[in-house]
């Protein structure tokens, strides 16, 4: 076990490495230069040549690397351009409200995916179960910035159920984790109603209904315990749609998260805001997967022996 877990962790410090290093590399090549999006409009040469000294982009690219790469380790992103704040300081203001959004989304998805997927497995082909394809597909075929406006346009200006815009009280989470979980919901519903099925035309299920065992607790306690090994890797994969489309959402909700600064960001040419955004998302994605790698060992011992 602690081989694995050591192997896997070599396998993302090197993964880390090679992102820092494209994403370095990616915002240098992108058009527009940073001193000309902080300069006023008409600013002579001798200024934008001020802003570059200011901001470390006149220095050679292997000096600007090693000024970039050095203060990672001590958790120095450096200097924002256009907020000239820290880095990290402005990244820490906006977690709370994206973390909130992305675990309340999540939560929805699970909710909707574990009863319509249970449901649908438990009476293939009734109505429950067509209703849980249809909405799945949709989920998975409908942008989530088109549902986004759908839900503004219906609940929102038709109804005025909910606030179109910004980040005040509970009512802001709903549109924006509806049109989120709309994306992550429909592989999760997917994986857990086939696996369910398998699970239930298995042996052990046959002889606990030999047994006259009550179908609800066949249903919880045998099946589902062993289809939901599957959902658990799912879940790992949602976090990509998640980090995805809270950017979508704050965006078309113009929410105060993470998503929005990068947005923000990108528009300026901040390379170190850029920068710290994409790595510090790419450490969520890439250890939060490890951890639900390392739960299914622990769930599944068989992989550890596979391993």
């Amino acid at each position: 076990m602690g081989k694995i877990i050591l192997r896997r962790l070599l396998q993302n410090v090197v993964l880390v490495v090679v992102i820092v290093l494209i994403v370095f590399v990616l915002m240098r090549l992108t058009a527009g230069d940073p001193a000309r999006m902080k300069a006023p409009v008409f600013a002579s040469d001798a200024i934008l040549e001020s802003y570059r000294q200011q901001f470390g982009t006149d220095k050679p690219l292997t000096s600007q690397l090693w000024d970039f790469v050095s203060g990672l380790p001590h958790g120095d992103f450096g200097t924002s351009f256009r907020y000239q704040q820290p880095v990290f300081d402005l990244i820490w203001q906006r977690v709370p409200e994206t973390a909130l959004l992305a675990l309340t989304s999540l939560t929805l998805a699970l909710i909707v995916a574990i009863t319509l997927g249970i449901a649908g497995a438990r009476h293939p082909g009734s109505a429950i179960d067509r209703f849980g394809i249809a909405i799945s597909t949709l989920g998975q075929s409908a942008p989530t910035f088109w549902v986004a406006l759908m839900l503004v346009l219906i609940f929102s200006v038709h109804f005025g159920w909910f606030p179109a815009v910004g980040f005040n009280g509970w009512k802001s989470l709903v549109l924006p984790s509806i049109a989120v979980a709309m994306a992550v919901f429909p592989a999760d519903l997917r994986v857990l109603r086939a696996s369910m099925i398998d699970t239930f035309h298995q042996e052990h299920i046959r002889t606990a209904r030999a047994f006259g065992i009550s179908d609800r607790r066949i249903t919880w306690l045998y099946a589902f315990r062993n289809a939901a090994l599957p959902l658990i890797t799912v879940v790992g994969i949602d976090l990509g749609y998640l980090l995805g489309g809270t950017i979508v959402a704050e965006v078309v909700f113009n929410y105060p998260g993470v998503g929005q600064l990068a947005i923000d960001s990108v528009n300026a040419r901040d390379y170190p805001l850029i920068q710290a955004i994409t790595i510090l998302t790419a450490l969520v994605f890439v250890f939060v997967n490890l951890g639900i790698d390392l739960l299914y060992m622990v769930l599944d011992p068989r992989i550890r022996i596979e391993a």
